[in-house]
């Protein structure tokens, strides 16, 4: 899920706000450059997720206790007779349903700042087209109203000056040109904009931006150390600082200003009149075993996996986990063949009771990685309403007995409490004979009153079984429309619910009635006069559409 991740890689990239804090610091102890602090931390705030996303087995997982799907009804739609289907049924709110509206405003907010930068490029040239080439000092610069002093381009920089600047003393000028010289020789305006487009690949990740922002500071500080270890005096330097803050106008994109954000100009006269302490060395080590154990935190910090989140412990079951016996000799049982070194990824699925005794399995091509109950129902139609839990086993439980890319899932079904619950009729009986220790009037009223709701509970579980047989049908008779390649299935069962007849083809919104939806993908049906018809949708995301007809005797 989106929101997950994005949790996850801002937790990462607040991991690495503090790499970039401690390295910052040995390096500013150190003497030595301290942007390569905050390059790394932003680097690596996109490489531990990446790693993550790419070889997931090298990492931990962590199961987000958060459930998925929260339902007060049936979990599937009840089909009806020859009615209009055009909208999957409406669902329990999830996380799942804030990957939609994320993922938009993700690529609506990279979107903003990609047109951010190209409004401030095209404002760039249409003002460097109005500046004016002069040579100051021997120095081949642009002459522009207010902006300035600063370097303009990222791959062939020039110096621009501001007007006023022509009138200061020519040793503050060559304060200037020093200052915006180590820039272009440092390469600072390329590392700037490198990092202002990794920013915009993830533009929700507030850690990034902290990075981003510290980056830039080092940046200038890096270049006012060089500057005055040329021999300028701090004095008068910092008092050329503040001038161009007071002089300075809105910058613009693209260019590696000498008067950089007001705010950072206290952070730089402080960083250029500090004295370095005796104890510098041990400060550095202090500041790498800081920054080493952010980056293994970083590391080690599980990924979110859904699937364990969602998964509900059986009921009384006593699972003790999925590292026991009983589950690794049934996974032997059931999936002898899964041990082999190659094959494609594979989700294998088990039911267990609730005396840990397996009677069902099957396999199937690999789903999504963040396994929800809506791709249970999809293999297991008969227990989307009756099973008590679910959970993925543990990977590393497994080892030997499955490959890495086999998914195992585990299904608690309680078969023997449902095979003993009482029949209708055992329940209509019961109600008779308490019917008539009543007065006679009352209890034929009641009994009446119970036979007619009974009835109708009888009904419904036959609808219920001839729905369950439609949906196993149509997985069997027609899989390549589960792949995606179709999304509509046309069903004919006898009243027996057995298969007739079956087709796939598209589902088209709008189109008209069920039946003329079935008979358009079964025309050799057209003119057949069905017992009872419908439709109905076997799964909520990426839904399929069955159309179905019973005959009446066949």
């Amino acid at each position: 899920m989106i929101a997950l991740w994005m949790l996850y890689c801002l937790g990462i990239g607040l991991a690495f706000v503090i790499v970039g804090h401690a390295l910052e610091r040995g390096l500013h102890l150190a003497g030595r450059a301290m942007r390569w602090a905050w390059a790394i931390a932003i680097v690596g705030s996109y490489l531990v997720p990446v790693a993550a996303w790419v070889r997931p087995d090298a990492f931990a997982t962590f199961a987000a206790p958060i459930p998925v799907v929260a339902e007060s009804g049936p979990s599937l739609p009840a089909s009806t007779t020859s009615t209009n289907l055009d909208q999957p049924p409406a669902s329990a709110f999830s996380l799942a349903d804030l990957d939609r509206p994320l993922g938009w405003g993700w690529m609506i907010a990279s979107l903003a700042l990609i047109l951010f930068v190209g409004v401030g490029a095209r404002r760039l040239i249409a003002l460097r087209r109005r500046w004016r080439p002069a040579n100051v000092d021997g120095r081949n610069v642009l002459i522009s109203p207010t902006v300035g002093p600063a370097v303009v381009g990222v791959w062939a920089p020039s110096v621009v000056l501001p007007e006023w600047a022509l009138e200061v003393s020519q040793d503050e000028r060559a304060m200037m040109f020093a200052h915006e010289e180590e820039h272009m020789r440092a390469g600072d305006p390329a590392l700037n904009t490198l990092g202002f487009w990794l920013l915009v690949l993830a533009p929700w990740n507030l850690a990034l931006w902290w990075q981003w922002r510290r980056l830039r500071l080092a940046v200038e500080v890096d270049c006012d150390a060089r500057v005055l270890a040329a021999g300028c005096s701090v004095v008068a330097y910092g008092d050329l600082l503040l001038r161009v803050a007071h002089q300075r106008r809105p910058g613009l994109v693209g260019v590696a200003a000498f008067g950089e954000p007001v705010s950072f100009l206290e952070s730089r006269i402080r960083r250029m009149v500090a004295s370095v302490p005796r104890w510098r060395w041990v400060g550095v080590a202090a500041a790498l075993i800081v920054a080493g154990g952010a980056i293994v935190a970083a590391c080690e910090a599980p990924r979110p996996l859904v699937p364990q989140a969602m998964a509900q412990e059986p009921a009384g079951s006593q699972m003790a986990g999925p590292q026991t016996a009983w589950l690794r000799d049934n996974v032997r049982q059931f999936f002898p063949t899964l041990a082999d070194s190659n094959g494609p990824p594979l989700d294998a699925y088990l039911i267990h009771d609730a005396e840990h005794r397996v009677y069902q399995g099957t396999v199937t091509q690999r789903g999504r990685d963040e396994l929800r109950a809506s791709d249970l129902r999809r293999v297991f139609q008969a227990y989307d309403r009756g099973h008590d839990g679910w959970g993925v086993v543990d990977r590393s439980a497994l080892r030997g007995i499955v490959r890495d890319n086999v998914r195992v899932i585990w299904l608690h079904h309680d078969r023997q409490a449902q095979d003993t619950m009482p029949s209708i009729e055992d329940r209509l009986d019961a109600v008779r004979e308490q019917a008539n220790r009543m007065q006679p009037a009352a209890a034929d009223t009641v009994f009446v009153s119970l036979q007619s709701t009974l009835e109708q509970l009888r009904s419904k579980q036959r609808d219920d079984a001839r729905d369950d047989a439609i949906r196993t049908l149509a997985h069997q008779s027609e899989p390549a429309a589960f792949a995606g390649a179709r999304n509509a299935i046309a069903i004919i069962v006898d009243s027996e619910n057995r298969l007739v007849a079956h087709a796939s083809g598209t589902h088209e919104p709008g189109s008209g009635s069920c039946d003329e939806a079935l008979a358009r993908l079964l025309p050799a049906y057209r003119n057949t006069r069905f017992q009872i018809s419908g439709c109905m949708i076997t799964a909520k995301h990426g839904p399929v559409v069955v159309y179905w007809g019973q005959l009446a005797n066949r």
